[in-house]
């Protein structure tokens, strides 16, 4: 189950149980509607995920990077440890930017912020 919501100009998109491959075309599809809008400073809040198929990550790496291409980015926030697993375990972890609480992930973008109008 996917909910978003905005806070201050990043984009949280809720994910409520398992990602299956066809939950991952939907995750695909809501990033590609929010890049449409011009909202490239995105969060993927998996605090509520007990699974990904790991096929499907590859999936978030194409949207990644789309995002960073347009000078925005994808963060996850909220991992288990056995999900970073599986992230580890297929290679994927060193694309993203993984953080604890969904707070840590937001704050990270003023971190990324440079006053010339980028991210960093």
């Amino acid at each position: 189950m996917l909910q978003r919501k905005l806070i201050q100009d990043i984009s949280v998109i809720d994910i409520t149980g398992d990602i299956d491959f066809r939950e991952m075309i939907r995750i695909k599809d809501v990033i590609g509607s929010l890049i449409e809008k011009d909202r490239l400073k995105v969060v993927l809040n998996l605090k509520a995920v007990d699974h990904i198929n790991y096929l499907s990550i590859g999936v978030l790496v194409e949207r990644l990077r789309i995002l960073r291409n347009l000078n925005g980015d994808l963060k996850l926030a909220g991992m288990s440890p056995y999900l970073r697993d599986i992230f580890r375990v297929v290679g994927m972890d060193q694309f993203f930017e993984d953080y604890t609480s969904l707070e840590d992930a937001i704050e990270s973008f003023d971190e990324d912020w440079e006053g010339d109008g980028t991210y960093h």
